[in-house]
This record gives structure tokens, C-alpha cells and sequence, in this order.
């Protein structure tokens, strides 16, 4: 039996429970490649606090 690691990152609105993650054949290796890829392809953004926000929060 083997075990994966899969990123996700968790919307840090109060109140939100969005998770962004990626597809497994495409699997960024870190969480910055990870946040790389939402913010370029699915609009997420990190704040210069260090939250992150989903495409519904971000604007």
C-alpha cells in the first residue's frame, strides 16, 4: 500500500470552506507551485497578509 501527499489550499475567509487543489496528473510538488497555478488558471489570490482567497473573495 502506498501513501500520496495532496496539496490543497483552504480559503481563509471566515465562513468559506472552498478548497482549490489541482488535478493529480498535473500535481504541483509544493504549496507555492500550488498557488502559482490557482491564481494563473482559477483566479485565487493571496493576500500581503499571507491569506489566501478564493475566486469568490478575491475581488
Amino acid at each position: 500500500m502506498t501513501a500520496d501527499a495532496y496539496l490543497v489550499i483552504l480559503c481563509d475567509r471566515a465562513g468559506c470552506d472552498t478548497e482549490g487543489h489541482w488535478p493529480v496528473r498535473f500535481e504541483p510538488h509544493t504549496h507555492r507551485e500550488l498557488r502559482r497555478l490557482l491564481k494563473k488558471h482559477r483566479g485565487w489570490r493571496r493576500t500581503r497578509d499571507g491569506r489566501d482567497l478564493c475566486p469568490d473573495h478575491a475581488a
